[in-house]
């Protein structure tokens, strides 16, 4: 727990500890996150701010994990993307304070990416895009051959053979790639027409011996 509303995340590597540590810069021991308070931030950290206007979510590093399914408008394979975390910050829902967790994670219903973390994704089948059904507006999978949307929903809370309980089958023949680099987003923004709605953006990463039973 980081018992403080406002934070500014640093994009700190090993080399630049020592130098660093007495200069207002703070470690949290749970989510691997370095941080100051905008009070404390000075002219020798600049070089380490991660620049975003509005956050409510931090990791030290990312997985992508792409895989396939079968799109369910064409029925023809395509594949999806997921951003996994091992370890992270997030902003508590009353806005106050910070909740550390280190616990395998997907997160989705992205709102808001930067760019540097946009290339890091390498997907030109995942951009932004507005649910028919919900009217959420955030980053989405698309199906490569018809363009379908691939709502986040399904595959995070729903289908058993995208995300959610992915067998570890699945999870081997998949592309996972490690992004050393600091993630800073928001997620879970409720759709215009709904500002009070609660929008789930975390799920836990279950990887499953064997897949779903048959119906």
């Amino acid at each position: 727990m980081i018992d403080v509303n406002h934070i500014i995340p640093l994009d700190i590597h090993d080399d630049s500890i020592t130098d660093l540590a007495c200069q207002g810069v703070h470690f949290d021991n749970v989510s691997g996150i370095w941080y100051t308070e905008p009070h404390e931030l000075n002219g020798a950290l600049h070089d380490y701010v991660y620049s975003s206007d509005s956050f409510n979510i931090v990791a030290p590093y990312y997985l992508v994990i792409t895989s396939k399914m079968h799109c369910w408008n064409c029925h023809q394979i395509t594949r999806i993307h997921g951003v996994m975390f091992t370890r992270f910050i997030k902003k508590n829902q009353d806005g106050e304070g910070w909740q550390s967790v280190r616990r395998n994670t997907f997160l989705f219903h992205i709102n808001a990416l930067p760019e540097e973390i946009i290339k890091n994704i390498k997907a030109s089948n995942y951009f932004l895009d507005k649910s028919k059904t919900t009217g959420l507006r955030y980053w989405m999978n698309h199906c490569e051959i018809c363009g379908e949307r691939l709502g986040d929903y399904e595959l995070f809370c729903v289908e058993d053979d995208a995300f959610r309980l992915m067998t570890i089958e699945k999870l081997l023949r998949a592309n996972v790639r490690k992004v050393n680099k600091l993630f800073v987003s928001t997620a879970g923004n409720p759709a215009d027409h709904a500002p009070k709605d609660v929008v789930r953006y975390l799920c836990d990463a279950r990887f499953v011996m064997n897949g779903p039973a048959p119906a």
